[in-house]
């Protein structure tokens, strides 16, 4: 019998046990090793005994701080020789958001204007160099759920949101107005180990539309533009599982981010089952 270790922070998300319920069901072993759980202890003879380990961590804000112990975790146990699906490469990618988008444009993906800043000066260049206009997106570029993603809709506006940017890892990013009718829906599109599982819509009356904040899901009709697009991506990534974020525009396809942890409940909501999709492809990979 294989054995699958999902990492996970805290263990909070619904994802992550329905991930285990369906790992289950396909016979195989499945333990969730959680980095917060105060026995676990990182030390320079740790081993972890598993088949393959798929990582819900990466590098992000939690509770207002930059947190890099579960990026160190995960490496140290490449150390070990432990398989990891998604691949490390990509869970650093899909966590640094500029450099993914660096990726993105470089492979003729349509992406919002984007530079990493020091301060206010360098938001104020990117502004003029482009041409843009009031308002602006400042996030951090390791941000989680959304939780560190402004708006800047004037000068004072951007001083303050730009302070200590060269410590943060800032980003600036041209505002892409995706508005339908009063609300922000932007696309969610999962791929799982080369096939597109299925995708929804992510309804706001904010431009940030993450779930965690609280918003409301449509299912999304994906046509063969949306597919190629997002299969692009994984191939890009070299990613196995990938949520792609997309803002629609009445001319074009934006991709903002890319996820190589995607949540899952979305989905359920929609009547898609991308646990049991997802297990399937963790189960086969661990068999290799």
């Amino acid at each position: 019998m294989v054995k699958i270790t999902i990492l996970s922070p805290e263990g909070k998300s619904c994802s992550v046990w329905s991930l285990k319920n369906e790992i289950e069901k396909l016979g195989a072993k499945c333990d969730i090793f959680l980095l917060s759980h105060p026995e676990t202890l990182m030390s320079y003879d740790f081993k972890l005994e598993t088949d393959l380990i798929h990582s819900r961590c990466g590098i992000g804000d939690y509770f207002d701080r930059l947190t890099l112990y579960s990026w160190q975790f995960i490496n140290a146990l490449e150390v070990e020789g432990c398989k990891f699906i998604n691949p490390i490469k990509t869970l650093y990618l899909t966590s640094d958001k500029f450099k993914c988008i660096k990726l993105l444009a470089k492979n003729k993906i349509k992406t919002p204007k984007t530079a990493l800043i020091r301060d206010y000066e360098d938001a104020v260049k990117f502004i003029e160099k482009y041409n843009l206009k009031f308002p602006v997106v400042i996030k951090n570029s390791f941000s989680k759920c959304g939780l560190k993603v402004f708006m800047a809709k004037n000068y004072d506006e951007l001083r303050e949101l730009t302070k200590n940017a060269i410590w943060e890892g800032k980003i600036i990013q041209e505002f892409i107005d995706f508005k339908e009718n009063g609300l922000y829906k932007d696309m969610r599109i999962l791929v799982v180990d080369g096939e597109v599982v299925g995708g929804y819509r992510r309804v706001s009356k904010d431009f940030r539309t993450n779930l965690y904040l609280g918003n409301s899901v449509e299912k999304l009709n994906i046509d063969e533009e949306l597919e190629e697009l997002a299969l692009k991506c994984a191939d890009l990534s070299e990613a196995v599982i990938l949520g792609v974020d997309i803002l629609p525009t009445k001319d074009s396809y934006y991709v903002i981010e890319l996820n190589s942890s995607p949540g899952t409940k979305g989905f359920r909501n929609i009547g898609i089952n991308a646990d049991k999709k997802i297990a399937e492809a963790l189960v086969r990979y661990a068999k290799r």
